[in-house]
């Protein structure tokens, strides 16, 4: 479960800067924890003036910086320096605002400026451990710094929470859960009342799959606070990811009802719409932003792929090119590719279909259904040699199941490669072989590496499936009859006429409207009948 969209906060009690920042922003602090940016915005720019502004333009240009306004959010920490050229945590601002734009160096450099003016202060300290914490494509080397920062800040601060949780966020990036849980630990113990506490909690355990505890976190938060609109957000994914599909969409939906109707908002809602399969209530959501917000990235994506699954492949396409003339080539994501490719196959461009397929598994090459996706395109255009290349490159990167032997199997079928179609299927039979639908796999492929039937090397598989199927007609009651058809012909050929009667006969029983069966008994019986003494 991703969670990069939200912002921790921070907060200390001991020194100066950081027990004035708790007093004069706290609710603007609240307010875009909860997403609620342009709220935040308000109660920020209404401190400017105040004694504590140094830290109301810091917290005004953090909330830019989170709504990724990295501009507006310069402008803010170079006000605040304007008004205190002291200011350590402005300082960190800007060294922020180079980190949001991959310029590490420049960072580091503000940082270190930040740290002369304000090296006691835990808050500093908390906030530089955060910017490594969140830089883009942060590395473990980041996550190490972050710690570091984040220790020195608990050293001046023992009582600070937040210091904490971040600590947590980047013990849990480096892949220790068990340390990550001791700091989110330490929060709740120095302040028990914190539903973002328990939501990291919940994060961490939702991480280590364990969703029982996880859900109890999340309720747990919100039990503390009914207001606390990420913990619905988070509990709607977790529902979600059980299969829960309507708690999860009426837990999501709280979330946005408390959340500020922004794009942001909305494009998140749609999203989750889209991921409960909802297409119609997604494609009423993106049509409803669109109208205001036209370039919505998202939106503009999301209607492509609610046109498509609605089975709409002609506005998919107009939608889907669209989109594309708005967003950067590099910024695009394998599902874009993978979307693009279907939309294409369904409006019978099958080589640009194959292209985008192509792209989506160079992106993305351990999501199966791609492999599927693009050896369906090749078969479809009867390259059926190439859907079996496919399906091997598949096996080779992801390994095979039996539903991989089937795919390939069949593959093969259609390549008219049958002894391969055999020794495909056969790794089923060898692997379950009480699986009824294998041998009559099996069956079909050693029927065309006999179309005489003389040799009878399809009976065995014939008769296995049979008896397999102990008696559940309804269930299996195509391939019976065709299971029976050949034994029935068979036999016939053989000369064994009670053998061929009894194949036919239960083809008819199963049957009672076939003809081939009535043929094939009338014929024996005629062959059978003595003739009359004159």
């Amino acid at each position: 479960m991703t969670n990069n969209w939200k912002y921790a906060l921070l907060v200390a009690a001991m020194f100066p800067t950081a027990a004035a920042f708790a007093q004069s922003g706290d609710q603007g602090r609240r307010a875009a924890e909860l997403g609620r940016y342009q709220e935040a915005k308000s109660i920020y720019k209404s401190q400017l003036n105040n004694k504590n502004a140094d830290n109301a333009y810091f917290g005004l240009g953090d909330v830019y910086l989170r709504s990724e306004n990295v501009d507006s959010a310069a402008y803010y920490f170079n006000q605040g320096l304007a008004k205190n050229s002291k200011s350590a945590i402005n300082m960190v601002g800007l060294g922020k605002v180079e980190m949001a734009k991959g310029n590490r160096a420049g960072a580091e450099k503000h940082f270190a400026d930040a740290m002369k003016r304000g090296k006691k202060d835990a808050f500093v300290l908390a906030s530089i451990g955060e910017a490594y914490l969140k830089a883009p494509e942060a590395t473990e080397q980041d996550y190490n710094k972050a710690i570091e920062y984040l220790k020195q800040a608990v050293d001046r601060d023992k009582n600070n929470a937040e210091a904490y949780l971040l600590m947590g966020d980047a013990y849990l990036k480096l892949g220790n859960g068990g340390q990550a849980m001791t700091s989110y630990d330490n929060a709740i113990r120095i302040n028990d009342k914190s539903p973002k506490a328990h939501l990291k909690r919940g994060q961490l355990y939702t991480s280590s799959r364990n969703y029982n505890e996880a859900e109890e976190a999340y309720k747990k938060a919100i039990e503390l606070d009914p207001n606390y609109a990420p913990a619905y957000s988070d509990l709607g994914e977790l529902y979600y990811f059980a299969g829960q599909y309507d708690r999860a969409l009426s837990t999501f939906k709280q979330f946005v009802d408390m959340s500020e109707n922004t794009p942001e908002t909305r494009a998140k809602y749609a999203s989750f719409l889209f991921l409960t399969k909802d297409y119609e209530g997604t494609l009423r959501e993106v049509q409803e932003v669109l109208k205001t917000d036209p370039n919505n990235k998202t939106m503009n994506r999301l209607l492509a792929y609610s046109y498509l699954e609605l089975g709409k492949p002609e506005e998919a396409l107009k939608a889907m090119e669209n989109y594309l003339s708005k967003v950067d080539q590099n910024n695009l994501i394998a599902s874009d590719y993978e979307y693009y490719g279907r939309i294409l196959a369904r409006n019978n461009q099958p080589a640009k279909a194959v292209e985008n397929l192509e792209k989506a598994i160079a992106m993305e090459p351990t999501k199966p259904e791609l492999y599927y996706d693009l050896a369906n395109m090749y078969a479809r255009e009867k390259q059926f040699d190439k859907a079996v290349e496919v399906y091997n490159r598949k096996q080779e990167k992801l390994g095979a199941s039996n539903t991989d032997y089937f795919h390939l199997g069949n593959a093969y079928m259609m390549a008219e490669q049958f002894e391969k179609a055999d020794e495909t299927y056969k790794k089923i039979t060898d692997a379950n072989p009480t699986y009824a639908y294998a041998h009559i796999w099996r069956a079909r492929a050693q029927a065309n590496l006999d179309p005489e039937t003389d040799k009878g090397l399809a009976k065995p598989h014939y008769e296995e499936f049979i008896k397999l199927t102990n008696g559940e007609t309804e269930k299996y009651k195509k391939e019976l009859i065709e299971a029976n058809t050949y034994l029935g012909y068979y036999y016939y050929l053989k000369g064994e006429r009670d053998n061929a009667v009894k194949y036919w006969t239960e083809v008819k029983t199963l049957d009672p409207t076939n003809t081939q069966a009535e043929t094939a008994l009338a014929e024996i019986n005629k062959t059978n009948t003595p003739k009359k003494k004159r």
